[in-house]
Parts: C-alpha cells; structure tokens; sequence
C-alpha cells in the first residue's frame, strides 16, 4: 500500500489514510476477474494496468516516472501524474 512509503507517510497520517480507504470502499466499483495484462516494465504495475482496463478508469494517477507515466495511455486510461491531475481539478 502507498502509505507505507516515507514520502507518502510525511503527507498523510496514518489515520487520515485509514479514513480515505474506508470512504473510497464505500463508493468503489469491484470489477471481478482481471484480465491478463503484461504492458508495464515493472510486472508487479501489470495488475493496476488491468484494474484500469476491466474498470474502464478515465485516468490512472501515478507517480511512477520510469513505469506507468511512460506508458502515457493504457486502455481507456490516460496516465498522468498527482501534479496534473490536482491542476486538472484546480487544486
């Protein structure tokens, strides 16, 4: 999970993450069986990629600049940085 990341851990409390979890499970959509995916450089990124695909994701938001962000467009997908999904937003 990405909040056991350091850089993760000194933006987010543990708790206030716990929080976001729960309210995005409450609104989630569970898509089933993942197809099989093998695009990403980095295989342990393939399943996000078929998450993306079966959930017919709009965006995925990464900050993987040497797997997903190269990837650029994955399905349905456009995958773009935090950075510009929070100007997208106007955040």
């Amino acid at each position: 999970m990405a909040t056991r990341y350091p850089k993760i851990r000194s933006r987010i409390s543990p708790l206030v993450a716990g929080i976001l979890i729960n309210e995005i499970g409450k609104v989630a959509n569970h898509v089933g069986r993942l197809p099989r995916v093998e695009r990403s450089s980095d295989p342990g990124d393939n399943y996000l990629l078929a998450l993306a695909e079966k959930g017919e994701a709009n965006f995925m938001v990464s900050g993987d600049k040497s797997g997903l962000l190269v990837l650029d467009k994955f399905a349905t997908a456009k995958i773009i940085a935090a950075r510009q999904f929070a100007d997208m937003l106007g955040l």
